[in-house]
């Protein structure tokens, strides 16, 4: 019986530990801005966030006000541009007239599905030419109002390989378009010049000369309508400048080199710039991280470098960083190879590394904290992000939202950390000191029921 009791003790108690063990240690209001419309909310994370959070940010939450898990999109803070697809609007074969003594007029219309056009593309395989285009615009093709005015295409071919047959379009909502060529006929002279001469007696009497003139119509094949959509793309990935929390230096002078213990708060690193008042040098470089192998930790290197200075007269160089993929330690290793020359002068350290934001929309009304800091948690949320991704890709702003200052669930809520419990000294001396007297309560019960026993 008491053997079941301890079992289903500790059975509620795993499984109380269970459930408290995603508590989240750390939490923080999000400041939002007060129009009370709808935004794309960005929030960078900070040093304390980075401090405390999983390598991966898999324990990062955003939670309303009643306590509802809010999806985010988690991406590098990066500079971003806007650039312009140009798609095809899809039109019909278009129509051909004649107008006046050498004019014609091309009518067309959109498709029904068809995007409205911001411009158009005459294709024709004629070479050196120049054309001059008016384009016309109807919503309904009975009313018609003047888009363009005497647009140019041409081709210059003859003499270099310059062309442009395209007509930009103003805004419009037209689904009907006239291109009108009030001259689409043009005279080219021959290539070759007919002399002709009359002579006399070996002497010329007479010459004339004649140029052959050859008229070419434009020769339209189709008429393609386009429309643009802007893209909003990410540029480059910003770096940030990231404060050391401490650094150490030692110099080892039987192996030469100098030693930079560094201590940071796990930000994004990837790279430490030095600052130094040595002004002539090249020294290598190497960053180094601890790893545990088994009860035994050794550096491994992540990132070398030269390291180098020249000043002299109007040289003025220096290459002091030492780069490595990101990274997320607390401690770090900078070994610099003296050789023989006095160790250098090491005036400051910096980190250099990327920056992270959370991206989401919040709801009208409602206010939102971030909670991280739960040491149990196993994976990545999967969340929808597909709105914020759309939303992103078409260009939409960005709205930054702040951060509170840090406050610690477990020093401002008084609740039983079980987790601790369970893997407190004082703890496992008591669970062990009642499994001894489970047993011997057990053997007592055993060997009194053996004395029972009727002797054979």
């Amino acid at each position: 019986m008491i053997i079941k009791i301890a079992l289903l003790v500790g059975l509620l108690l795993t499984e109380a530990v269970a459930a408290d063990a995603l508590a989240y240690r750390f939490t923080r209001p999000i400041v939002q801005g007060d129009d009370g419309g709808q935004a794309l909310l960005a929030i960078a994370l900070d040093s304390p966030v980075y401090a405390a959070s999983a390598d991966d940010f898999r324990d990062l939450r955003l939670i309303d006000q009643d306590g509802v898990e809010t999806p985010y999109l988690l991406q590098k803070i990066a500079s971003r541009k806007t650039v312009i697809q140009r798609l095809p609007s899809s039109s019909q074969t278009p129509a051909l007239q004649k107008t006046g003594d050498d004019g014609i007029v091309v009518t067309t219309s959109l498709n029904k599905d068809a995007a409205n056009a911001d411009g158009l593309r005459v294709v024709t395989e004629q070479r050196d030419f120049e054309y001059n285009l008016q384009i016309q615009g109807s919503d309904d093709g009975k009313d018609w109002r003047l888009l363009v005015d005497n647009a140019v295409i041409y081709d210059y071919s003859r003499y270099m390989a310059v062309g442009d047959r395209e007509v930009s379009l103003p805004a419009n909502s037209c689904r009907h378009f006239r291109i009108v060529v009030a001259k689409a006929t043009q005279t080219h002279a021959a290539e070759l010049l007919k002399l002709t001469r009359t002579l006399r007696e070996g002497e010329e009497q007479q010459r004339s000369e004649r140029l052959d003139l050859r008229h070419e119509p434009l020769h339209i094949e189709r008429i393609e309508f386009w429309h643009n959509k802007p893209e909003t793309q990410a540029e480059t990935e910003q770096n940030f400048d990231y404060p050391v929390a401490a650094f150490k230096i030692s110099h080892d002078a039987e192996h030469k080199v100098s030693i930079i213990d560094i201590e940071t708060e796990r930000q994004p690193l990837t790279g430490f710039m030095l600052q130094t008042g040595t002004p002539n040098f090249s020294r290598y470089a190497e960053v180094q991280i601890p790893q545990q192998h088994g009860i035994e930790t050794r550096m491994q290197a992540i990132g070398k470098a030269t390291l180098e200075a020249l000043h002299f007269q109007d040289i003025s160089r220096e290459q002091t960083t030492v780069t490595f993929p990101q990274q997320r330690q607390s401690r770090y290793r900078l070994v610099i190879q003296n050789q023989d020359n006095p160790p250098l002068a090491i005036n400051a350290v910096n980190g250099i590394g990327h920056g992270y934001q959370l991206l989401f929309l919040p709801q009208a009304g409602k206010n939102y904290r971030l909670q991280y800091g739960a040491d149990e948690v196993k994976q990545l949320p999967l969340y929808d992000t597909a709105p914020i991704r759309e939303l992103l890709r078409r260009g939409y702003p960005i709205t930054v939202a702040a951060l509170s200052p840090e406050t610690a669930v477990a020093e401002t809520e008084d609740r039983l950390d079980l987790g601790k419990l369970l893997n407190s000294h004082v703890f496992l001396g008591v669970a062990i000191a009642l499994m001894v007297l489970v047993l011997a309560w057990s053997l007592y019960r055993l060997s009194k029921r053996l004395g029972e026993m009727p002797k054979p």
